[in-house]
Protein backbone atom coordinates (compact mmCIF):
# COMPACT_ATOMS: atom_id res chain seq x y z
CA UNK A 1 0.00 0.00 0.00
CA UNK A 2 2.86 2.11 0.74
CA UNK A 3 4.51 1.43 -2.86
CA UNK A 4 1.03 2.76 -4.48
CA UNK A 5 0.86 5.74 -2.44
CA UNK A 6 4.46 6.46 -3.11
CA UNK A 7 4.87 5.58 -6.69
CA UNK A 8 1.54 4.44 -8.41
CA UNK A 9 -0.84 7.27 -7.27
CA UNK A 10 1.47 10.70 -8.71
CA UNK A 11 1.11 9.01 -12.60
CA UNK A 12 -3.00 7.80 -11.84
CA UNK A 13 -3.78 11.62 -10.32
CA UNK A 14 -2.52 13.01 -13.93
CA UNK A 15 -4.93 10.36 -15.88
CA UNK A 16 -7.27 11.35 -13.99
CA UNK A 17 -6.70 15.38 -15.07
CA UNK A 18 -6.23 13.76 -18.43
CA UNK A 19 -9.43 12.25 -18.26
CA UNK A 20 -11.36 15.54 -16.57
CA UNK A 21 -10.42 17.71 -19.97
CA UNK A 22 -11.31 14.95 -21.84
CA UNK A 23 -14.56 15.37 -21.02
CA UNK A 24 -14.78 18.66 -21.53
CA UNK A 25 -13.36 18.50 -24.91
CA UNK A 26 -16.67 18.76 -26.80
CA UNK A 27 -17.46 21.96 -25.12
CA UNK A 28 -15.53 23.75 -26.92
CA UNK A 29 -12.16 23.67 -25.14
CA UNK A 30 -9.92 27.09 -25.76
CA UNK A 31 -6.34 26.32 -27.45
CA UNK A 32 -4.51 26.41 -23.83
CA UNK A 33 -6.63 23.93 -22.57
CA UNK A 34 -5.89 21.54 -25.07
CA UNK A 35 -2.56 22.14 -24.61
CA UNK A 36 -3.11 21.04 -20.73
CA UNK A 37 -4.95 18.32 -21.81
CA UNK A 38 -1.59 17.23 -23.62
CA UNK A 39 0.35 18.42 -20.74
CA UNK A 40 -1.79 15.55 -18.86
CA UNK A 41 -1.06 12.92 -21.12
CA UNK A 42 2.55 13.38 -21.28
CA UNK A 43 2.96 13.73 -17.99
CA UNK A 44 1.65 10.34 -17.31
CA UNK A 45 4.31 8.18 -19.12
CA UNK A 46 6.87 11.18 -17.91
CA UNK A 47 6.42 10.83 -14.34
CA UNK A 48 5.70 7.06 -14.44
CA UNK A 49 9.52 6.64 -15.69
CA UNK A 50 10.44 9.39 -12.92
CA UNK A 51 8.83 7.43 -9.92
CA UNK A 52 9.42 3.62 -11.17
CA UNK A 53 12.98 3.95 -12.61
CA UNK A 54 15.82 2.39 -10.29
CA UNK A 55 18.12 5.50 -11.40
CA UNK A 56 17.97 8.53 -9.21
CA UNK A 57 20.15 10.48 -11.97
CA UNK A 58 17.21 9.62 -14.32
CA UNK A 59 14.28 10.67 -11.81
CA UNK A 60 15.87 14.25 -10.95
CA UNK A 61 16.06 14.98 -14.37
CA UNK A 62 12.80 13.75 -15.17
CA UNK A 63 11.30 15.92 -12.58
CA UNK A 64 13.53 18.87 -13.39
CA UNK A 65 12.01 19.42 -16.94
CA UNK A 66 8.49 18.47 -15.27
CA UNK A 67 8.49 21.25 -12.99
CA UNK A 68 10.18 23.66 -15.94
CA UNK A 69 7.59 22.13 -17.79
CA UNK A 70 4.11 23.10 -15.16
CA UNK A 71 5.75 26.41 -14.72
CA UNK A 72 5.42 27.40 -18.14
CA UNK A 73 2.07 26.07 -19.26
CA UNK A 74 0.43 26.78 -16.43
CA UNK A 75 1.71 30.70 -16.53
CA UNK A 76 0.17 30.84 -20.00
CA UNK A 77 -3.30 29.39 -18.92
CA UNK A 78 -3.78 31.65 -16.01
CA UNK A 79 -2.89 34.26 -18.20
CA UNK A 80 -5.37 33.02 -20.32
CA UNK A 81 -8.06 32.89 -17.55
CA UNK A 82 -6.99 36.32 -16.03
CA UNK A 83 -7.73 39.75 -18.27
CA UNK A 84 -6.63 42.55 -15.90
CA UNK A 85 -3.10 43.71 -17.58
CA UNK A 86 -1.75 44.09 -13.67
CA UNK A 87 -2.40 40.51 -12.82
CA UNK A 88 -0.97 39.71 -16.20
CA UNK A 89 2.08 41.27 -15.47
CA UNK A 90 2.65 39.92 -12.45
CA UNK A 91 2.55 36.59 -13.63
CA UNK A 92 5.08 37.47 -16.40
CA UNK A 93 7.26 38.32 -13.90
CA UNK A 94 6.84 35.40 -11.69
CA UNK A 95 7.40 32.93 -14.89
CA UNK A 96 10.83 34.98 -15.14
CA UNK A 97 11.69 34.44 -11.82
CA UNK A 98 11.35 30.84 -12.39
CA UNK A 99 12.72 30.88 -15.52
CA UNK A 100 16.03 32.59 -14.49
CA UNK A 101 15.78 29.63 -11.64
CA UNK A 102 15.83 27.26 -13.75
CA UNK A 103 18.34 28.77 -15.90
CA UNK A 104 20.52 29.05 -12.66
CA UNK A 105 20.22 25.91 -10.81
CA UNK A 106 19.44 23.56 -13.18
CA UNK A 107 21.50 24.21 -16.26
CA UNK A 108 24.17 26.40 -15.13
CA UNK A 109 25.15 25.61 -11.55
CA UNK A 110 24.16 22.30 -10.23
CA UNK A 111 22.80 20.35 -13.68
CA UNK A 112 19.86 18.70 -14.29
CA UNK A 113 20.76 15.66 -12.16
CA UNK A 114 19.87 17.38 -9.17
CA UNK A 115 17.21 18.54 -7.16
CA UNK A 116 16.90 21.76 -5.93
CA UNK A 117 13.89 22.18 -2.97
CA UNK A 118 14.45 25.85 -3.13
CA UNK A 119 13.14 26.04 -6.79
CA UNK A 120 10.46 23.48 -6.37
CA UNK A 121 9.10 25.60 -3.27
CA UNK A 122 9.20 28.72 -5.78
CA UNK A 123 7.14 26.85 -8.41
CA UNK A 124 4.87 25.98 -5.61
CA UNK A 125 4.29 29.22 -4.16
CA UNK A 126 4.51 30.72 -7.97
CA UNK A 127 1.21 28.85 -8.81
CA UNK A 128 -0.30 29.45 -5.34
CA UNK A 129 -0.19 33.15 -6.36
CA UNK A 130 -1.60 32.56 -9.54
CA UNK A 131 -4.46 30.63 -7.76
CA UNK A 132 -4.99 33.31 -5.51
CA UNK A 133 -4.75 36.53 -8.43
CA UNK A 134 -7.55 34.09 -10.30
CA UNK A 135 -10.34 33.82 -7.43
CA UNK A 136 -9.22 37.64 -6.43
CA UNK A 137 -10.01 38.17 -10.10
CA UNK A 138 -13.47 36.78 -9.43
CA UNK A 139 -14.07 38.45 -6.98
CA UNK A 140 -13.41 41.70 -8.22
CA UNK A 141 -15.71 40.82 -11.42
CA UNK A 142 -19.07 39.47 -9.83
CA UNK A 143 -21.21 38.29 -12.94
CA UNK A 144 -24.24 36.09 -13.25
CA UNK A 145 -22.48 33.21 -14.45
CA UNK A 146 -22.64 30.23 -12.57
CA UNK A 147 -19.39 29.63 -11.20
CA UNK A 148 -20.27 25.57 -10.33
CA UNK A 149 -20.80 25.29 -14.24
CA UNK A 150 -17.37 26.92 -14.99
CA UNK A 151 -14.36 24.40 -15.34
CA UNK A 152 -11.79 26.88 -14.74
CA UNK A 153 -13.42 26.93 -11.44
CA UNK A 154 -12.75 23.53 -10.75
CA UNK A 155 -9.39 23.50 -12.03
CA UNK A 156 -8.45 26.28 -10.16
CA UNK A 157 -9.97 25.27 -6.65
CA UNK A 158 -7.54 21.83 -7.03
CA UNK A 159 -4.20 23.86 -8.16
CA UNK A 160 -4.87 25.78 -4.89
CA UNK A 161 -5.62 22.77 -2.95
CA UNK A 162 -2.44 21.25 -4.19
CA UNK A 163 0.42 23.81 -4.65
CA UNK A 164 -0.68 25.28 -1.50
CA UNK A 165 0.08 22.10 0.84
CA UNK A 166 2.80 21.19 -1.39
CA UNK A 167 4.25 24.47 -0.50
CA UNK A 168 4.51 24.01 3.05
CA UNK A 169 5.58 20.17 2.47
CA UNK A 170 8.27 21.02 0.86
CA UNK A 171 9.86 23.50 3.10
CA UNK A 172 10.38 20.58 5.68
CA UNK A 173 11.42 18.33 2.65
CA UNK A 174 15.51 18.38 3.32
CA UNK A 175 15.12 18.69 7.13
CA UNK A 176 13.83 15.27 7.58
CA UNK A 177 15.18 11.78 7.51
CA UNK A 178 14.82 9.33 3.89
CA UNK A 179 12.06 7.74 5.76
CA UNK A 180 10.42 10.50 6.43
CA UNK A 181 10.60 12.28 2.82
CA UNK A 182 9.03 9.06 1.55
CA UNK A 183 5.90 9.82 3.94
CA UNK A 184 6.12 14.10 2.66
CA UNK A 185 6.15 12.35 -0.82
CA UNK A 186 2.97 10.06 -0.75
CA UNK A 187 0.97 12.80 1.30
CA UNK A 188 1.88 15.20 -1.64
CA UNK A 189 0.51 12.62 -4.11
CA UNK A 190 -2.76 12.00 -1.64
CA UNK A 191 -3.52 15.84 -1.73
CA UNK A 192 -2.43 15.79 -5.64
CA UNK A 193 -5.03 12.70 -6.24
CA UNK A 194 -7.89 15.00 -3.95
CA UNK A 195 -7.71 17.94 -6.58
CA UNK A 196 -7.87 15.12 -9.87
CA UNK A 197 -10.87 14.22 -8.15
CA UNK A 198 -12.20 17.73 -7.74
CA UNK A 199 -11.44 18.52 -11.04
CA UNK A 200 -13.37 15.97 -12.54
CA UNK A 201 -15.74 15.60 -10.51
CA UNK A 202 -16.35 19.46 -11.99
CA UNK A 203 -16.28 18.59 -15.65
CA UNK A 204 -18.64 15.27 -14.71
CA UNK A 205 -21.16 17.84 -12.67
CA UNK A 206 -21.05 20.45 -16.24
CA UNK A 207 -20.97 17.72 -18.49
CA UNK A 208 -24.29 16.22 -16.30
CA UNK A 209 -26.04 19.51 -16.08
CA UNK A 210 -25.53 21.08 -19.66
CA UNK A 211 -27.19 17.78 -21.08
CA UNK A 212 -30.15 19.44 -19.82
CA UNK A 213 -29.66 22.86 -20.85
Amino acid sequence: MRQVFKDILEPFSYLIYAVSFFIMLNKGLPRIKKILFIYYLISIPLISVGVLTKNMIVNHVVYNVFFFITICILSFYFKSVIFDKTRRSIINVVLFINVFLFAIYDLLKGGLSDINTFSYAVTYLSILIYALLYFEHLIRNVNELNLLLQFDFYLVSGYLLYFFSCFFIILFYDNVEIEERAVLWSLQNVILFLSSILTISGSLWIHHRKKFI
